[in-house]
């Protein structure tokens, strides 16, 4: 096994089948590439602990569809944490980031209603954003209330609400590990999954799964968590992917928030700062804008090409 090998089990998904049984799953573990993806903000460990189920939860849901895009969780509430952003793209690629609200105080003992959730009026939103998605077409979102307290049972909520899928998720995530177990019964297609080939199989595999632990998921390696929880079952691997941290933030992307913003407040952070830096919120990758720079922006083609940018406001 080369070195590379052994630092990208690390950051692996792994996705299964069950043998005669219509149930799916998927493991996911995320090490060296989880703390390049935090390094730069320097998170309470409640907080990197949220943000990290919340990543290892879009990738495990990601594993449970065929499509080309990005899968998005936004997370939204009125404590101390405004928002949560996590991304997964294909190939495996994934950026999160949490957002603090300036001044507010996060305690140790806080966990996810208290962070997030202060009036009750919090909201995670899957979005689903094809990657040929033409120019007018909104991509595909549902939401759900922050009705729980474990960010696996609120997107299990999810699942059983908007696609009436029963699905069983385990995760955990500190500050240098995020990893995860998702279980999913199939769909049926036409009526033809051939649950009575094993009618048993999912009593009997939820059961299992429920033994797994947060040790497990964390230091264990998922080839081996899987054998310890279902070695008396027969496992089909579906596909061994690496998993990267990879931002897709650039120079025209800042561009065109720029043009969104608009002239004249440009001009005002101009005459303020002598300068306007961007710093990206994922990679904390910085770019530079002179005055002559931000000049050259406002001629007419550029601002024309401003109504197809980027939306300011979401994470770029």
């Amino acid at each position: 096994m080369t070195e590379n090998k052994k630092e990208n089990l690390n950051n692996r998904m792994i996705k299964f089948l069950f043998e005669g049984a219509p149930v799916r799953g998927a493991c996911v573990q995320m090490a060296e590439e989880w703390q390049e993806m935090i390094k730069f903000h320097h998170y309470p460990e409640n907080v990197a602990a949220l943000l990290g189920q919340f990543t290892a939860g879009a990738l495990l849901l990601s594993s449970t569809i065929k499509f080309e895009g990005s899968l998005i969780l936004q997370v939204k509430g009125s404590g101390p944490i405004a928002f949560i952003y996590a991304e997964v793209r294909n190939p495996m690629s994934v950026r999160a980031m949490a957002e603090i609200r300036e001044g507010a105080e996060i305690k140790p003992e806080m966990d996810l209603q208290e962070l997030i959730n202060k009036d009750g009026k919090g909201l995670c939103a899957l979005i689903l954003d094809p990657k040929d998605r033409r120019p007018g077409v909104q991509p595909y979102q549902g939401m759900v209330s922050l009705e729980s307290n474990s960010v696996a049972e609120n997107l299990e909520n999810y699942m059983a609400k908007s696609e009436q899928l029963e699905t069983k998720l385990y995760l955990a995530a500190d500050c240098k590990k995020l990893g995860g177990l998702v279980i999913q019964k199939m769909p049926s297609v036409g009526g033809n999954v051939s649950e009575i080939s094993d009618p048993d199989a999912w009593g009997r595999i939820m059961q299992l799964a429920h033994t797994v632990t947060k040790e497990e998921l964390l230091n264990v390696p998922a080839t081996d968590v899987l054998h310890r929880l279902f070695w008396q079952e027969k496992l089909v691997p579906v596909t061994e992917t690496d998993i990267t941290f990879e931002c897709n933030c650039s120079r025209d992307k800042t561009d065109s928030m720029l043009l969104q913003l608009g002239k004249q407040e440009c001009m005002d952070i101009l005459k303020a700062e002598g300068k306007i830096e961007v710093n990206c919120r994922f990679c904390n990758r910085k770019q530079v804008y002179t005055p002559e720079e931000v000049e050259a922006l406002f001629v007419e083609p550029n601002i024309d090409a401003a109504a197809m940018g980027t939306d300011p406001k979401r994470p770029q």
